[in-house]
């Protein structure tokens, strides 16, 4: 195979494949109807860097003109600059509009977005199709992280294939193909067992980079079937339509990227591969001034989007279209200000002064962000802002100290109060979330508090994670078990464990988890929930309890109401920028759907072993509504564990436990 590796010029065409992209995803994010899937735009951007990419270093390397530091000299004055003045500005504005707790998560996100490793960051937190996406400014960092850390490997990748394959080009492409078909099969295989390392990680989104690369060896080989022009038109159609479709008919329900990823990422194929320069699609004046500012347009619209999530105004027609045109105005403000001026300035400079450039740009964003990330920062804003917002450090000042990780297999074994033991608290972290409201209802001061809590290690003998291989929660309750035989028998055990999260799921607001891939199991992994595995899960509930009560009396804390948002979050958020705090609340309703499979476990244990349930929803709950607060403050730290304000609530329920 033989290919003509002249580097190309400027192509009007990619530049329009960009304005499609970047407004696909703009329109998505601000929820606009008829861009469901919008998100695809994202696919559009990495195939099209791929192509560059491959273009760039094959090139260079045929020529044998190809520099790994001007190479990344070139993605950082394209990327950096603008990436960090909008990083800085947000960092700014946040002084001025963000609670203390948004603000330092605000500089954290920016310490990862300033090392292009939020990708990283984000995968191991919530979703990007979770309600929780659009409080965090820096999400969209994400994609930009992706790509640097493919403009990182990529030229290392096939610097290495030309020089171990002697300079041959079409052992280059086969190594594209290879990459291209090994990272498809990684991402269609991850993508239903842990989206979020499929959506956000390198190794999953590595073949529509390669696509990019196949689509240039295809153009480049000079012996390529020439086809009709029928046909190629045919073939270009094709290419929109399935670019285009899914903006309209995917939707973030949709494993993703995995084997749906495809159609976006052929379309583009097809239709970078036609390069049609002078379409009106891609050739059209709007196309280009949107294409040639894509880049700054995708930087500057989420920060919007995220500030109508936080003003509740994402619904508003008026606002949505103001902060689209908002998004436009800033984007080219950014291009002529930034983008443009810097590539003009910067060109033909010498390498270490732009690398000096560079380091000191870094500083100077990485400090204010890590200040305010780990700073005693001062009151900036209305008192009752700070202090709705404060619930979130209304915490167990042992916490860090006391609560245990998931990756050990022993407890910290932390006791509160006198010198005599009075009672022990097993269970993950909303048992630590209780441990000191359990020592304020000991009967005696000269009695103390013995704390098993371990985050993320509820009380079921065997339970395992699918997904982590660290997980010891297993060792950590065979521990308690062996422990308990030792001490005395009529010491009480209060259990508090947040069960639906390793039964039903993490998100609060589904009620069944019927379906979905299981994180945790017992006897072995389920590829679903099925009833056999709520059956083995509530089995697993019941025995773990009843074998503790064989030593000494167990009292068992029926679930706490887990809310659909961060309490203190959402009431300080909108007590500041809509001038009254919304209170956030659950219906008892799904409160009880949910908690069912929980529930009828816990009834078993009654009825089995005697244990002893203490319920907390009256406390909680009224007239069918579970409240986020009390008195106006939040009762919660975050979305489902009681901070130490709400757990005071519960003394009066733990007494019982000492009533006889």
């Amino acid at each position: 195979m033989k290919f003509d590796l002249t580097k190309a010029g400027f192509r009007n065409d990619i530049n329009g494949l960009r304005a499609w992209a970047v407004m696909s995803v703009v329109l998505f994010h601000f929820l606009v109807p008829g861009f469901s899937g919008g998100f695809t735009g994202v696919d559009i951007f990495f195939v099209i860097s791929g192509y560059l990419m491959t273009d760039i270093i094959v090139s260079g390397l045929a020529q044998n003109k190809f520099s790994f530091r001007l190479f990344y000299l070139a993605r950082a004055k394209r990327i950096i600059p603008a990436l960090y003045a909008m990083i800085l500005l947000l960092l700014g504005a946040g002084w001025f509009f963000l609670p203390t707790p948004d603000y330092q998560e605000l500089a954290s996100q920016a310490n990862y977005a300033l090392a292009f490793i939020s990708n990283i960051d984000f995968a191991g937190a919530a979703g990007y199709f979770d309600s929780e996406a659009h409080e965090k400014w820096l999400l969209h960092t994400w994609s930009l992280a992706a790509e640097w850390q493919f403009y990182l490997l990529f030229p290392v990748f096939l610097w290495l294939a030309f020089r171990l394959l002697r300079g041959n080009i079409t052992a280059l492409f086969i190594s594209i193909a290879a990459l291209f078909l090994l990272s498809l099969g990684y991402s269609i295989y991850i993508s239903p067992q842990d989206p979020n390392a499929a959506f956000y990680l390198l190794p999953a989104r590595a073949w529509e980079m390669a696509a990019g690369g196949l689509v240039f060896f295809f153009t480049r080989w000079q012996g390529r079937p020439q086809l009709s022009t029928s046909i190629a038109n045919v073939g270009y159609a094709v290419g929109w339509l399935l670019m285009i479709m899914p903006f309209v008919f995917f939707h973030a329900e949709l494993v993703w990227p995995g084997a749906w990823a495809l159609l976006p990422v052929i379309g583009t194929m097809l239709v970078l591969g036609a390069a049609r320069q002078n379409n009106p699609m891609v050739s059209h004046p709007i196309a280009q001034w949107l294409g040639t500012r894509s880049y700054s347009i995708y930087l500057w619209h989420w920060p919007f989007a995220v500030l109508l999530f936080f003003m509740g105004m994402q619904n508003s027609v008026p606002a949505v279209i103001g902060a689209i045109l908002a998004s436009l105005l800033l984007g080219d403000l950014s291009y002529r200000l930034i983008e443009n001026p810097v590539r003009i300035l910067f060109y033909g400079r010498r390498k270490r002064a732009l690398t000096a450039i560079f380091v000191t740009a870094l500083v100077v964003c990485a400090v204010p962000a890590q200040w305010v990330r780990g700073g005693d920062l001062p009151e900036r804003l209305p008192a009752n802002v700070e202090q709705l917002a404060g619930a979130i450090n209304d915490i167990n000042p042992r916490r860090s100290e006391c609560l245990g990780s998931s990756s050990r297999g022993t407890s910290a074994e932390c006791t509160y109060g006198g010198a005599e033991l009075g009672l022990i608290v097993l269970g993950d972290s909303h048992g630590g979330s209780v441990v000191r409201t359990a020592e304020a209802a000991l009967p005696h001061e000269s009695l103390h508090v013995l704390d098993w809590t371990m985050t993320g290690c509820p009380a079921i003998e065997g339970i395992r994670s699918a997904e982590d291989g660290r997980y010891r929660c297993a060792e950590f309750i065979d521990f308690a078990l062996e422990r308990s035989e030792q001490l005395p028998a009529d010491v009480p055990m209060l259990m508090v464990n947040r069960f639906a999260q390793y039964v039903i799921g993490r998100d609060p607001m589904e009620a069944t988890g019927l379906g979905e891939v299981p994180e945790y199991y017992i006897s072995e992994p389920y590829a679903e929930r099925t009833m056999a595995f709520f059956q083995e899960f509530s089995a697993g509930i019941t025995a773990t309890a009843c074998e503790f009560a064989e030593d000494r009396h167990v009292f068992m804390l029926k679930p706490t109401p887990e809310m659909p948002v961060s309490v203190p979050q959402r009431m300080a958020r909108t007590e500041f920028f809509q001038g009254k705090a919304e209170r956030v609340s659950l219906d008892l309703e799904h409160y009880y759907a949910r908690q069912s499979v929980i529930l009828t476990a816990l009834e078993q244990a009654v009825t089995d072993c005697g244990v002893t349930l203490l319920d907390p929803v009256p406390i909680f709950c009224q007239d069918g509504v579970c409240w986020g607060d009390k008195a106006g403050l939040p009762i919660y730290f975050d979305d489902d564990h009681l901070n130490e304000y709400g757990a005071s609530f519960l003394k009066p329920v733990l007494m019982e436990i000492f009533a006889e």
